[in-house]
């Protein structure tokens, strides 16, 4: 297991402005495969994820179809600085980087299913996995390893966890609050997996 934890000092009160602002407008910019559940991916690659998130948010489901860091926020722009930096002291490869990242956008009631990243969809190795907390607390992330070990995770507002892809799993039960839990995840992969992905033109290098 290689997670690391790192605190930010970001405003979360406008990053959960920038985020309720991103949810609107990728659910009505992509109503109609909303409407007719036809998300590409379950078609064209990993039909495995999809089955595993067809519970999850929307945006979640949505999530190939943009990348956060492409809106125009301050606040956005100040995270992915953030990242970027953390990035590059705690990334164990000497190699280019890409991030694609997409919320997690939690109403009272709705989970996070269990899942796989990069290593357990493709067996492919050096890529992470990571996500910016926003507003999730009172939340628990569960994550179980190859070797079936789960460990928990009490989830903190205005932190970021990293984690270097080991074939895990890992899921969040179903939200309680009335305010949404707004979590931004990402995948972080090395450049040379890309020239073959359909979704190339969503991932953005850490620069």
């Amino acid at each position: 297991m290689s997670q690391i934890l790192t605190e930010f000092d970001l405003n979360l009160e406008a990053l959960r402005k920038d985020a309720r602002r991103i949810n609107n407008k990728v659910t009505k910019l992509y109503s109609n495969e909303i409407i007719n559940d036809n998300f590409f991916y379950k078609k064209k690659y990993y039909e495995l994820l999809a089955k595993q998130i067809a519970n999850a948010p929307l945006s979640s489901k949505l999530h190939d179809y943009y990348n956060v860091f492409h809106f125009p926020y301050t606040e956005i722009y100040n995270l992915y600085k953030q990242i970027v930096t953390t990035f590059r002291k705690q990334c164990r490869f000497d190699q280019p980087y890409y991030v694609h990242a997409w919320l997690n956008y939690q109403q009272k009631g709705e989970a996070i299913p269990a899942h796989y990243h990069w290593k357990g969809l493709f067996d492919l190795d050096e890529t992470y996995y990571a996500s910016f907390y926003v507003n999730a607390e009172p939340s628990v992330t569960h994550f179980k390893f190859p070797d079936n070990n789960i460990i928990s995770r009490q989830n903190k507002n205005n932190t970021f966890l990293l984690s270097e892809d080991m074939g895990d799993s890992h899921w969040v039960e179903p939200w309680v609050e009335d305010e949404p839990r707004i979590t931004i995840s990402m995948n972080i992969v090395p450049q040379k997996y890309l020239v073959v992905s359909p979704f190339s033109n969503t991932w953005i290098p850490l620069v």
